[in-house]
């Protein structure tokens, strides 16, 4: 006997006023949310920002590299031995306007005890540990600290905290802080222990610890940032750690204040490998589906593996999809000269493993010139598996639509109302999973929710499973058993309304990505969510608009994304500091 079998997931309650916040515009939220050109006004000073610290990775990464210049000989085992510490302070969290989609832990301001406490462990381990014999201690400060000569150990403590100092504070070392952070040797003669000290105070140093900016003098409400704290803008945004020791030599000379010798490093940094491991935190934090489920949870329960049909989802398989995501954007970024419509539009594989690769029905990637999709339904980024799969037996078209909505066009949709229940549509044994949404969500006030803002778009993809396969139909299944009792045709036609008042009709996946691409609404999201990376702050599209007009330019210029990225670091915005509230 036929059954139909799903929780209701609202009641009529529930229905009737969820969506009353964007009655009248439902595609743009408050009037204004949803913009898709910034004017600049030059006049217009962005909000002076409250003192930023680095975050876990970027700090992580500064204090590696000062083990490095410190004693690079003995680095790898001083780093093996702090590991532990590093692993003690807190995570960054993503942080956005929602928690689910597009959040960056750049964004991540929260200061907790055990920050203060973890890097105090750290300090000290670390101070202990590039003094902890004669040849570390020669190394960090040359042979004047091993010697029997006392005579030479004050020149010899100070030469150190201004050769170490300058890289930990990220400037120049006066008189001043010498006299202060040398404070903790007390008087010559110094041993390890001594300078032990001093090094783990300067670990500690707030200059270390956050990025401190004052900008040249006698400019107000903003103030060019100084060579020290544009070379630091500079190393930090590309590279997620301090400047090496050419980016220091340009502060020093002044070099970078000029415009050649700025440019000049902008090139220089951009094409050092760390800038690809930072821009892949970009891709990777701004793209990730956080609503994706281990796609091996499943395995063993009847109804799920009759639905893979002998295909084993592994542990990794989800990191894989993602991860591919990435991939695709690095290559149109530093391999293949791409734009952002690449992105959105591409027909290529970026598998690098077999098990996403064989959903694919293409050769594995390894490299070089990537295979393109083998079936001609697969279109785009919309149709990569990371946006498709879910973890269980069934697709999840309303969370399809609330991620492009969210994540590609930066729209705003109200949250449901506290009485919704969160749990995914269930399979039915005689409506496909669109007629189940359908059903759910076409009474009531929030129909004009999810009828117009939300399902169409997670619609136009309802032709690939729950795997990211494609299929012509969708089989139906006892849910207990996992006995197919029969198929239901797969309805794809859909109008997404990408822009209010567009009613044009998407009839597949290929379809409604060249309306997203064709719309200048993903663009404008992109220079959003490249400032929230940028910047470490939500944008205010007032006061920030020609900073984000600088990125928006960019890429409707059709420029390939390798200079789209660089232009944020050629803004006005990127260089300068801000004192006005």
């Amino acid at each position: 006997m036929m059954r139909r079998r799903w929780p209701w997931l609202l009641g009529l309650g529930a229905l009737t006023g969820a969506c009353t916040g964007i009655i009248g515009d439902p595609l743009g939220g408050k009037e204004g949310s949803t913009p898709t050109a910034f004017v600049c006004d030059e006049g217009a000073v962005p909000a002076a920002l409250p003192l930023r610290r680095l975050s876990h990775l970027q700090y992580r990464n500064t204090v590696s590299d000062l083990v490095r210049f410190a004693v690079p000989s003995a680095a790898a085992e001083i780093l093996g031995g702090a590991d532990p510490l590093f692993a003690t302070l807190p995570d960054d969290q993503r942080v956005g306007p929602d928690k689910h989609y597009a959040g960056f832990t750049r964004l991540d301001q929260a200061l907790q005890q055990q920050h203060v406490d973890g890097a105090y462990r750290v300090a000290d381990q670390i101070g202990k540990a590039v003094t902890a014999s004669p040849s570390r201690l020669a190394e960090l400060a040359g042979a004047c600290a091993t010697d029997a000569d006392a005579a030479n150990d004050d020149a010899c403590l100070d030469d150190m905290i201004r050769r170490f100092g300058e890289r930990a504070l990220r400037r120049p070392v006066t008189d001043e802080d010498v006299a202060f952070y040398r404070g903790p040797a007390g008087a010559a003669p110094f041993d390890a222990a001594d300078y032990a000290d001093v090094v783990a105070l300067l670990l500690n140093a707030p200059h270390l610890m956050y990025f401190v900016e004052h900008g040249q003098d006698g400019s107000d409400p903003t103030a060019p940032l100084d060579a020290y704290e544009l070379a630091s803008r500079l190393s930090y945004h590309f590279w997620q750690t301090l400047p090496d020791e050419q980016l220091f030599a340009a502060a020093r000379s002044g070099d970078l204040l000029s415009e050649a010798g700025y440019e000049a490093e902008v090139e220089r940094i951009w094409s050092d490998p760390r800038t690809r491991a930072a821009m892949g935190e970009l891709f990777g934090q701004w793209l990730d589906n956080t609503t994706l489920e281990e796609l091996d949870a499943r395995v063993g329960t009847p109804l799920f593996d009759a639905f893979t049909a002998g295909y084993t989802p592994g542990p990794d398989l989800r990191e894989h999809m993602l991860a591919e995501v990435t991939d695709a954007a690095l290559h149109y970024t530093f391999e293949e000269p791409g734009t952002f419509r690449d992105l959105l539009t591409s027909r290529k594989s970026f598998a690098r493993t077999e098990d996403l690769a064989s959903l694919y029905g293409v050769p594995v990637w390894s490299g070089g010139e990537p295979p393109e999709f083998s079936e001609p339904e697969r279109v785009g980024l919309l149709t990569r598996a990371a946006f498709l799969a879910t973890g269980s037996a069934n697709t999840r078209p309303i969370m399809k639509g609330v991620f492009i909505r969210k994540a590609l066009l930066c729209d705003e949709i109200p949250p449901p109302p506290p009485n919704a229940a969160a749990n995914p549509p269930q399979l039915s044994d005689t409506l496909s999973t669109r007629e189940v949404v359908e059903e759910l969500t076409g009474q009531g006030t929030c129909a004009g929710c999810h009828k117009v803002v939300i399902n169409p778009l997670g619609f136009a993809t309802e032709n690939f499973d729950s795997l990211g396969r494609v299929r012509a139909e969708q089989t139906l299944f006892d849910p207990d058993t996992g006995e197919v009792v029969g198929t239901a045709s797969v309805n794809t036609e859909a109008v997404p309304r990408i822009e209010s008042g567009d009613e044009r009709v998407a009839m597949n996946a290929e379809d409604l990505t060249n309306l997203v691409a064709e719309s200048p609404k993903p663009y404008a999201c992109f220079a959003r969510q490249y400032f929230r990376f940028t910047f470490g702050r939500l944008e205010d599209l007032n006061r920030d608009a020609c900073a984000l007009s600088d990125v928006k330019l960019a890429l409707d210029e059709g420029k390939p994304m390798a200079d789209v990225l660089r232009a944020i670091a050629r803004s006005q915005a990127f260089r300068v500091r801000s004192f006005e509230d």
